[in-house]
């Protein structure tokens, strides 16, 4: 593997924990760099980003630690304030506070920014709903890269891009636009992992966690995503960016039937193994 492939570690996997606390535990694992989330009400409060991205940029530049992507959310939920909602105002007041997440993202030296591609939309097509997240994603790239930012989309269970094939066609017709890539989003569904294989070329951020259909989150043991394979499919694709491991405690779909520490160390271990 390329040297400057590195590990992050996902922040949120450590409930309760503060921000500083979560460095301390992936340093301690030999693990140098941080993905963030900000969600309203958390400990990044996406509220207070877009309120004063200076002063919570200056709290996140106070870790001491390379910050690999934020994951910004605009609200709590995929539907209230989905990039492809239905209501052109709440549209336009997303592409507004995207102003201040870039102005924080670039005084915290994130290279990156992952969101959410939105949701089909009740009253619209298919095809209607696709459009309108293009359209907002390619504009959203446009002015994270005037920052020197690079915007990224998560393909997840629950949005508009659940299987492998489509997030492939929706890629192909918008070429601006990057993938933060998580295999286990689609094994969930039943997809193979040769399926999601040729999503690699589009990745600019890769999540690793095991996987199984109906279970997004399964013990090593259970999972069947074989990520040596993966490791190395993103080196013939010259992939150069932070794979993030990220296990987390919550009961959105039994999220909160494994333990975070275990499953982080195993998932170490093997990048270790490979890469060395």
């Amino acid at each position: 593997m390329p040297k400057s492939i590195q590990l992050s570690g996902a922040a949120w996997s450590f409930v309760g924990a503060t921000l500083q606390e979560s460095v301390g535990i992936y340093r301690a694992l030999g693990i140098n760099a941080l993905d963030l989330i900000a969600l309203p009400g958390t400990t990044l409060d996406s509220c207070s980003v877009v309120e004063n991205p200076r002063k919570e940029a200056k709290r996140i530049n106070s870790l001491n630690i390379q910050v690999a992507n934020l994951i910004f959310n605009f609200s709590s939920n995929f539907l209230e304030r989905a990039l492809n909602h239905r209501d052109p105002t709440i549209r336009a007041n997303n592409l507004k506070d995207f102003q201040a997440v870039m102005e924080f993202c670039q005084r915290s030296s994130i290279p990156s920014v992952t969101v959410l591609p939105g949701v089909f939309q009740k009253g619209w097509s298919r095809k209607k709903s696709l459009e309108v997240s293009a359209e907002i994603l390619n504009e959203l790239t446009q002015t994270a890269a005037q920052r020197g930012v690079v915007l990224t989309f998560e393909a997840h269970v629950g949005s508009i891009l659940e299987s492998p094939s489509d997030a492939v066609a929706f890629l192909q017709a918008n070429p601006q636009l990057r993938l933060t890539l998580d295999y286990s989003h689609f094994i969930f569904g039943g997809h193979s992992q040769a399926d999601i294989d040729p999503l690699i070329p589009y990745a600019a951020h890769v999540h690793l966690r095991q996987g199984a259909k109906g279970t997004l989150q399964p013990r090593w043991e259970n999972g069947v995503i074989a990520f040596a394979a993966i490791l190395h499919k993103l080196e013939e694709a010259h992939y150069e960016g932070y794979l993030t491991i990220e296990y987390e405690h919550d009961s959105w779909l039994d999220l909160d039937r494994v333990d975070v520490i275990t499953e982080t160390i195993k998932m170490r271990n093997l990048v270790r193994s490979v890469v060395s």
